[in-house]
């Protein structure tokens, strides 16, 4: 199958750490939070290598498509944190359909409260049919 054709990697949220100190603040914070089924990822300007199944492909938004197949608008601006030198935080979420839509709801907003706590900026939830900006009641 064509890598154009694959299904996009859906239920999960990224935020922006301007360094490598957000990044590790925010990945220990949701790690500290012990949620059943949530797990972090970190993609940063030292994975460009990593970001392509095509070594000859040079475009940095090429390479973040393929990790979180997600062909919007937003991100051009996850490639331009990576370009900046910043960290993208990935943090994959439950199945809505294991834990129910009112628990996954609530899971999503905690998650970005912890992120925004930890100075991550931009939390959004990448749904099946559209992407969420996450805000926050502090």
């Amino acid at each position: 199958m064509s890598e154009q054709f694959l299904p996009s990697p859906t239920n999960h949220i990224t935020a922006i750490a301007a360094d490598a100190s957000v990044a590790t603040a925010a990945r220990s914070t949701v790690d500290a939070a012990a949620e059943p089924g949530v797990s972090v990822t970190l993609i940063g300007p030292e994975h460009r290598d990593e970001l392509t199944t095509d070594p000859s492909d040079e475009s940095l938004l090429t390479r973040v498509r393929k990790v979180l197949g997600d062909e919007t608008p937003h991100l051009e601006h996850l490639a331009r944190t990576l370009k900046a030198g910043g960290t993208v935080v990935c943090v994959h979420l439950p199945d809505r359909n294991a834990v129910g839509d009112e628990h996954h709801d609530a899971l999503k907003q905690r998650i970005a409260d912890l992120l925004r706590g930890a100075d991550a900026t931009d939390p959004t939830y990448h749904g099946r049919w559209a992407i969420e900006e996450l805000t926050t009641d502090r």
